[in-house]
């Protein structure tokens, strides 16, 4: 190669010599290449805050139906477990329709089992009411009790939809409380047929 070819090719590629070393605008393409990320990292974080903020706020609607029906010393009835509903999708503060099925056993110890008082399902197709026989396949879940003690069951159902799809899928919220009653020994309920 001559050296008059040689110093004009120098010259022709010196431009993009210059130009490898500089790094003007390496934040700014370090910046558009981590901003999807970041991005799906803070709605990702919001869809998670949501949904754990959902289930605990549930969580809290129905422990506070739980203590209503543990307080109660009479028998209720079927307007109350309806209002008692309504009062829980209120707590959410949310436009969920909570679906609740209120429960009385107790154990007998003669037959080492609980026995259903009476069950009261609010949607029936959704959760049917217990009977004694349905009921021994969630038994377990309930603490070890005493002969003739009564626990009431407080079992809730919220659909939750995350607000953004983000790869968190709609799911169903449910809680299982169980309580005793605090005065009396057994909350009795009057109008059992109503109960629907």
């Amino acid at each position: 190669m001559t050296p008059r070819l040689a110093g004009l090719t120098a010259s022709a590629l010196a431009p993009l010599r210059r130009f490898r070393r500089r790094e003007d605008g390496a934040v700014l393409v370090e910046g558009m290449l981590l901003l999807p990320l970041l991005l799906w990292a803070a709605f990702g974080l919001y869809v998670y805050w949501d949904a754990y903020r959902t289930i605990n706020t549930v969580q809290k609607a129905a422990n506070t139906v739980a203590e209503a029906f543990s307080r109660q010393e009479s028998s209720v009835n079927a307007a109350f477990a309806r209002g008692i509903t309504n009062t829980m999708g209120l707590l959410m503060k949310e436009q969920q329709t909570p679906r609740a099925r209120y429960t009385s056993v107790e154990y007998v110890g003669s037959k080492k089992r609980f026995e259903v008082n009476w069950s009261c399902s609010l949607n029936p197709s959704a959760m049917p009411p217990w009977t004694t026989t349905s009921f021994q396949t969630v038994a377990g879940r309930l603490p070890n009790t005493a002969d003739g003690v009564t626990q009431l069951l407080i079992e809730t159902e919220v659909p939750y939809e995350p607000p953004l799809n983000i790869g968190l899928n709609a799911m169903t919220i449910r809680q299982f409380i169980y309580i005793k009653p605090r005065f009396v020994n057994k909350v009795g309920f009057a109008d059992i047929a109503n109960c629907k």
